[in-house]
């Protein structure tokens, strides 16, 4: 693997700067689910969840299991959850700042 550290992170943080992306992965948080289930908890299309789980999945975030007809989908590392929340968090704290400028 040639590429730099920098070139992966790049693709993850591409990844992950998406809110639809993010509902997803916030969704899978609670453990394994099935593409319907995903669509159900998210309120989201069917066709739109796949396109995302897609991408998901090429940058190596989401990982799945094929049972019979239906892939069951679960994030690779639980860190990735931790990873989403320490930004909010540090989101929340910058806008707070703004606020009292």
């Amino acid at each position: 693997m040639n590429r730099s550290i920098f070139e992966v992170q790049a693709d993850f943080c591409k990844a992950m700067g998406n809110a639809t992306r993010l509902q997803i992965l916030h969704t899978l948080r609670k453990g394994p689910m099935i593409v319907g289930d995903i669509v159900r908890e998210t309120g989201l299309s069917q066709s739109l969840v796949s396109r995302q789980l897609g991408v998901l999945r090429n940058v190596g975030v989401l990982e799945y299991q094929r049972h019979g007809n239906e892939m069951i989908y679960q994030l690779t590392d639980e860190r990735i959850g931790e990873v989403c929340d320490l930004v909010r968090k540090v989101l929340v704290v910058q806008i707070q700042n703004r606020s009292r400028i």
